[in-house]
């Protein structure tokens, strides 16, 4: 089975309850997720995406900062390059350069960068070339990352409702994946997890409270459970497992999470 991991920065579950998402609804409806997941901290963009890939915490993975350099740990291993190593085929499309470190020369066969600053409205833009590669290749792993959510969130306040209008457009990005993945019959191949990286508070996300440190955490697909409500703890050290999970290939020996077993239909 294939995989699509959908991260929308800085995206607080409050944001998900008061804008109006009519496809992220639809994925929490027919599949499984909880709002109180926990990320890592600290709570900033390219340490915890380290920690969503490579599956370890900042302190392990040695990313503790928004460098443009990062020098991770030897022991991360992230899981492009797990399933790059499983013979299978990867891609990314994402509007923040930094990404191009989160994994190792050679294991993305697929690269899209769309710096948000040269377009519009860079989620859509983002979200458009993803589904026309998920077309025209179809891709084992794909990553897609939103990062308008948390550009307002910094210029206008969290819960803001410059705020809320993006996570609405983030929500209709999403929808043109899910749309050209119905289109093109190939819905039945792909589960999807998507969940942020952090929250935020007033125009920061730099304490470790609550608000910060709570995002949603969703999974859809045919691998997965529908209409459930996930009762365990989740954090996002479990995305890389549990993506592994679902396409049946192994985990790496360093990461620290476990793979959300809830979530699996026959349980």
């Amino acid at each position: 089975m294939k995989t699509i991991l959908v991260i929308i920065d800085g995206c607080r579950p409050e944001g998900l309850e008061q804008a109006i998402t009519p496809n992220i609804d639809h994925m929490i409806e027919n599949g499984a997720h909880t709002l109180s997941a926990a990320t890592v901290s600290p709570p900033i963009t390219l340490p915890v995406h380290f920690s969503i890939f490579t599956s370890l915490k900042p302190i392990d993975h040695n990313v503790l900062s928004n460098t443009g350099s990062p020098a991770p740990s030897t022991d991360a291993r992230s899981i492009i390059d797990v399933v790059k190593d499983s013979g299978k085929t990867t891609a990314a499309f994402y509007s923040w350069e930094h990404f191009r470190n989160l994994s190792a020369p050679g294991s993305l066969d697929h690269s899209c960068f769309i710096k948000s600053s040269a377009v519009e409205n860079c989620d859509i833009a983002v979200a458009q070339a993803a589904a026309a590669y998920l077309n025209s290749s179809s891709p084992d792993f794909c990553f897609v990352y939103f990062e308008g959510t948390d550009i307002a969130g910094h210029e206008d306040g969290w819960m803001s409702k410059e705020y809320l209008d993006v996570i609405e457009n983030a929500d209709s990005a999403l929808g043109i994946i899910l749309e050209e993945l119905k289109r093109t019959n190939a819905s039945d191949h792909y589960n999807i997890i998507l969940h942020s990286d952090h929250g935020g508070m007033d125009k920061h996300h730099m304490e470790n409270i609550p608000e910060v440190m709570t995002v949603p955490w969703i999974a859809f697909g045919p691998g997965v459970k529908q209409k459930h409500k996930i009762k365990g703890n989740v954090n996002i050290l479990d995305t890389a497992p549990t993506l592994a999970s679902l396409m049946d290939i192994p985990v790496h020996h360093t990461w620290l999470g476990r793979s959300i077993t809830e979530i699996n239909p026959s349980i």
